[in-house]
């Protein structure tokens, strides 16, 4: 029976990388490398010790990439054995994380991911002290800039971050004013993509759990203490059931992980590392409106996938105007951005091209589920399409045809804005980043 084997993590301290080795018993192998420009130079004892307990957590958070190939049923652990707290998480993390996965490769994961209890011992954190600051991670789309702009307006120190930044990041942070950057780059094993056109099975992964990880990592490597999302509420709105669980295309984005993964590095790697969205109370209608206030970004930001390919060759810059993602974005401005600047934005009016229905029913709740996609809720994308109809969009194919169709109370703009802007979502906020958001708001309206 082929097995998945854990085999070794280390940090080389000169060339400021993490080298992470996989296998499978048959004898495929991989080494993952991940750099830290500008890590610190030399590390004390204590820091030490806190790195390998974030290396050894990034190491089973990373191997998802890996394990997806076959998900044999049998793993290994060569690194010192597993205890209870960790193979509890990563049975949740693999299980949950690999649900769209599933669906995409039709492979029931019920009971099949196991990670072996081979101690009795409890993790321990390390109560190193962190410096005081916040990372704020930037994807390029709007949503990081909005938490970007909120902890620069309340003046909190903070540096921006990326892994593997393209075009669409680089552009986004060069139009900071000046706000200090981390550039982090993360190399997957070429074996894999051998493996994959073997016929390999490949899907999504949650990435942003593993790159959570990796941020664990830099606040030792670069010193920080907090880790500032920044993930919308309806981030835990799941897609479909399938294999006994409720699927979520964004599970490492959800409130759920939120708090199981802060607890977890709080207890095995880390004990004063914060990790929260700042936007996590709003759903994605109060931060399109939030982010309709920055006009400085509007020719730059990109949610389109096709800029964030894992093959940089293969990335595209621009809209594509033909995905969940485009349509989404699209729909969520359009109440907020006045209508030909919105058009000039994208290259294109996607309300008014039938091509597009059967997408938008999707978004709306009229066809098939909830795409696999960072998307907005279905209820709000029915009180955007209900809105629009009293607008400048009215007489869009889109707008009309499906307005007609949806049923309900229809809001104008401000009443929209306002009820999108009250919080409706459980979060995990510090105080102190709470007063920011608030007062971000309160400026907004």
């Amino acid at each position: 029976m082929n097995a998945f084997i854990f085999k070794a993590a280390t940090y080389d301290e000169e060339q400021h990388q993490i080298v992470l080795e996989y296998a499978y018993s048959d004898g495929a192998s991989f080494t993952e490398v991940i750099n830290f420009p500008d890590a610190r130079e030399t590390l004390d004892g204590h820091e030490k010790d806190a790195l390998d307990k974030a290396i050894r957590q990034l190491h089973f958070a990373a191997g998802i990439s890996y394990y997806k190939a076959f998900c044999p049923r049998d793993i290994k652990i060569e690194t010192p054995p597993m205890t209870k707290e960790e193979a509890d998480f990563f049975n949740k993390f693999y299980r949950h994380g690999l649900g769209e996965f599933s669906v995409e490769n039709n492979i029931d994961l019920n009971g099949r991911i196991n990670f072996p209890i081979e101690s009795n011992h409890h993790p321990r954190p390390s109560d190193l002290s962190l410096v005081d600051g916040c990372v704020v991670p930037i994807g390029g789309g709007k949503d990081s800039i909005v938490s970007l702009e909120i902890i620069k307006t309340a003046g909190h120190p903070h540096r921006m971050i990326a892994v593997n930044a393209g075009k669409p990041i680089k552009d986004v942070m060069a139009m900071a004013n000046g706000s200090p950057a981390i550039h982090i780059k993360r190399t997957l094993d070429a074996a894999l993509f051998a493996l994959n056109e073997q016929g390999a099975m490949n899907g999504h992964v949650p990435i942003t759990g593993i790159l959570s990880f990796i941020m664990v990592c830099g606040a030792i490597l670069y010193g920080y203490d907090s880790v500032v999302m920044s993930n919308e509420g309806s981030a835990s709105e799941g897609n479909m059931e399938f294999g006994g669980i409720e699927v979520n295309h964004q599970y490492s984005k959800s409130l759920e992980f939120e708090l199981d993964f802060e607890g977890y590095v709080r207890k095995t790697v880390l004990s004063g590392f914060k990790y929260f969205s700042l936007l996590r109370p709003l759903n994605e209608t109060g931060i399109a409106a939030l982010f309709a206030r920055q006009e400085k970004y509007f020719n730059d930001f990109k949610s389109c996938n096709r800029n964030f390919h894992i093959d940089e060759g293969v990335r595209k810059y621009g809209w594509c105007c033909d995905c969940p993602k485009c349509r989404f974005v699209f729909l969520a401005l359009s109440p907020f951005i006045k209508r030909e600047r919105l058009i000039d934005i994208f290259g294109k009016n996607m309300l008014d091209d039938p091509t597009q229905e059967d997408g938008f029913r999707e978004l709306c709740g009229l066809k098939g589920h909830k795409p696999f996609e960072c998307v907005g809720e279905i209820e709000e994308c029915q009180q955007i399409i209900k809105c629009l109809t009293t607008t400048e969009w009215s007489n869009d194919f889109l707008v009309e045809t499906l307005g007609g169709e949806l049923t309900g109370d229809v809001m104008d703009r401000q009443t929209l804005k306002q009820q999108a802007l009250t919080f409706k979502y459980d979060h995990n906020i510090p105080q102190k980043f709470l007063e920011y958001l608030n007062e971000f708001i309160r400026t907004s309206k």
